[in-house]
This record gives structure tokens, sequence and C-alpha cells, in this order.
């Protein structure tokens, strides 16, 4: 199990990443653990798509006057739900985090000339950390980068939290999410026009055209991607009746992505 892939998958446990290695190794005879496996995955995926005020953590105002909480704790606490709300939506909907983000630069108008101190430059960090981890970018999560630098000239030994790799897997899923739904609408609007202009027959043709370029577009990059395998193989001397490393597999799931995003990016534009 390489790093590389363990740092893609943080919520991966030693335990889960045994379970996976039997999995593959042992395809006939480990179907139960296979079965087992993918029952944590989907654990995992519905604790992420739980509701930021389920989590656990959290505390409505309700239960923090319930249990008597004072205001020192009510603070703590406080801080602590906009946390877990940041790395809820950081995870599940990068629109809504990103809103978090800008808010929170407008409320300390932020200069990445002269970063915030003390629980606001933590804060800072911390949103520039979720950031890198899944693959989110904007004009303010750039600034904040900037003040990251600007911490790091003006003090030689400081160590960013936020120093992790960004996660560029994530950032493409994002990619693809976005133009999706555009390029679905720009074809519908281009559809419809032609159906009132020229009949419902032009348009079904039109519809048959686009199919069999995307098609011929998606062979060839498939093609493309084979030819690179090859090489790849061929280059660390893999045999012919020999799996995949991981490494190659790594590479494969990346000219894949990049492969999807190339293709609505040219629908996009067409």
């Amino acid at each position: 199990m390489s790093r590389s892939w363990m740092r893609s998958h943080p919520w991966m446990t030693p335990v889960h990443a045994i379970l996976r290695a039997g999995c593959r190794a042992h395809p006939h005879s480990s179907k139960k653990i296979e079965i087992l496996f993918h029952l944590i995955i989907e654990s995992v995926n519905q604790r992420i798509r739980m509701a930021y005020y389920k989590q656990a953590g959290y505390m409505t105002e309700a239960q923090m006057k319930k249990e008597g909480k004072n205001d020192t704790e009510m603070a703590r606490q406080r801080e602590m739900n906009y946390n877990i709300r940041l790395q809820h939506y950081a995870k599940t909907n990068s629109l809504q985090f990103l809103k978090m983000v800008e808010e929170w630069a407008d409320a300390h108008n932020f200069d990445c000339e002269n970063p915030p101190s003390n629980v606001s430059t933590m804060t800072m960090l911390y949103m520039l950390k979720l950031s890198r981890e899944n693959g989110i970018l904007s004009d303010t999560i750039i600034e904040f980068s900037r003040a990251e630098l600007t911490l790091q000239e003006r003090f030689p030994l400081f160590i960013s939290p936020a120093d992790v790799p960004f996660n560029e897997e994530k950032r493409n899923q994002h990619c693809v999410a976005a133009l999706k739904p555009r390029v679905s609408k720009r074809e519908k609007k281009a559809a419809a026009m032609l159906a009132r202009a020229a009949g419902k027959v032009a348009a079904a043709e039109k519809r048959a055209v686009d199919k069999a370029a995307w098609d011929l577009a998606e062979q060839k990059g498939r093609e493309e991607i084979e030819k690179k395998t090859a090489a790849a193989r061929k280059a660390m001397g893999v045999r012919k009746n020999e799996a995949n490393p991981v490494s190659i597999r790594q590479m494969i799931s990346q000219w894949e992505m990049d492969r999807i995003v190339a293709l609505y990016t040219s629908r996009m534009n067409a």
C-alpha cells in the first residue's frame, strides 16, 4: 500500500488497508472480506454526508445552555462547531466551504501582506489545509497561501500546519462536477433552438453526430492511455503477465481523470 494512496484516502485506517489488500491478493477466496470492505466504505461515506450538526463533537446553543457551560466554555465550543462545519463542507460542498472562507476573510479584513495573528492565524491555516486536502481553489485561498509564505519569511522556524500536498484528484473531480451540468444545459439549449428552427429530425441528427464524436474522442483517449501504459510498463520492466504496479495504476487513474476533464472542456468550447 503506497503512502501517496493512503494520503489521498485519509479515512483509510491500517485495518481498512489490510482488508483492501486482501481483496486484491485473493479475489476468489476473500469474497466476504471484499463485501466487508465495501460496507466499511459505505459507512464512511455516510458519516461524511451526515449533516454537520450531527457530527461528533458538535453542540447546539440549546445543548450548551442545558449543560450549564460558562462563557469561556461556550466560546471554545462555538469555535469547535465552526471547525466542524468547515471540515464538513470542505468534503461535501465546496461552494459552501468557499462561502465560509469569503465571509471569514471579509469579517477579518484579511490582508496577505499583514496576516492575522494568534487564533485568527490558526483559523486561516486550517482553512488552507482543508482546501489543499480537498482540492479546492479560489482567489482568497491563493491569498491565504501568500500569507503563509509571509509568515514563513517573517518567522524562519515557523512550520505551517497547512503544509500538505494539494489534492489534484479532488480538484479534477470538482472540475468535472462543475462542467457536466453546464455542458448539459448548453447542449439542451442548442438542441431546443435547432428543433424550433429546423424541426425535430434535424435535432435528432445533431444529437447523433454529437454522440458519435464523443464516442470517437473517448476511444482515442482510451487508446492513448493504453499506449502510455504500455510505455510505462516497458520502462519499469514489468513482464507481460504481471499486473500493473501501484505507481502505474495511479498514473492510469490520473490520465483517466485528465481525459474526462479534457472531453467536457472540449464540449463546452464547441
